[in-house]
């Protein structure tokens, strides 16, 4: 059984290596093989020299500076089907796995059909509070209660997906440049009758993005904040309302402009 392991780094150096080192540390099945397929996007501290020198257990792919998180996904992505694993492992550089965290992942995508993602469920390395993982639309990320549990849909941080799958949906939609893709995968299984499935336990810790220095931050004037929201780390217009008419149903264009009037009236 063959896993590949599909992330996107950018001078982010230390947390790459950290997460490998876990990574390649699994505890798994003998007749598991595991590979890691990394873009690096155009870093400059050292980043792509390190991914080189872990060859072969690393297949590097050279990204242009300007492809953020999910067109360094759809490269690293391309170039581990061409390779046709079994499973495509999801992985940011700044979540590190349990020991077993792979193993766990791969019991949770068990199914008859082979048609199942498994979302691992991710905490903060300090509280050991929840962070990321599954996710419902009605209430948003919840707790592992030490059963498999279905979700809507996902935070990309240690999530596993079948064969079946990615020859069903592929991988991320090419609007999405940074932010969206992994949310937007999910729903879009869910309407082609894919389990999407939490694992029982965590996983893997990562901390959560902060909120300062983001379009949410109030302590920013409007204008930083409109800035921020348009960037290609926001909501950029276009994709949002993509995302939305994709996956709101009805109330797509309330949704595309809700954060703009957000920011605009200062909330």
């Amino acid at each position: 059984m063959n896993v590949a392991a599909l992330l996107t780094c950018h001078n982010r150096k230390r947390s790459t290596e950290q997460c490998l080192t876990r990574l390649f540390a699994q505890r798994l099945p003998r007749n598991v093989r595991l590979r890691a397929y990394v873009t690096d996007d155009g870093s400059t501290d050292g980043t792509f020299e390190l991914l080189q020198s872990l060859a072969p257990r690393v297949v590097v792919i050279r990204g242009t500076g300007q492809l953020y998180w999910c067109g360094g996904m759809r490269r690293a992505w391309r170039a581990a089907a061409r390779d046709d694993p079994d499973h495509y492992l999801l992985l940011n550089d700044d979540t590190l796995l349990e020991p077993d965290g792979v193993e766990v992942l791969l019991e949770t995508a068990q199914a008859p059909d082979a048609r199942r993602i498994a979302v691992g469920a991710i905490r903060d390395p300090d509280t050991g509070r929840l962070t990321y993982g599954g996710v419902r639309s009605a209430s948003g990320n919840f707790e592992p209660r030490g059963e498999i549990e279905p979700c809507d849909t996902f935070n990309a941080n240690a999530v596993l997906i079948t064969r079946a799958v990615y020859c069903e949906i592929g991988m991320f939609h090419d609007a999405y440049t940074h932010a969206m893709g992994d949310y937007d995968y999910g729903y879009q299984a869910r309407r082609r009758g894919i389990a999407t499935v939490q694992t029982p336990r965590y996983v893997g810790s990562c901390r959560r993005n902060p909120l300062a220095g983001s379009w949410r931050d109030r302590t920013l004037t409007r204008a930083e904040r409109l800035r921020i929201l348009r960037s290609p780390k926001g909501l950029p217009f276009r994709e949002w309302a993509l995302y939305n008419r994709r996956n709101a149903g009805w109330r797509w264009p309330l949704r595309s402009v809700s954060p703009y009037v957000r920011v605009l009236l200062g909330l």
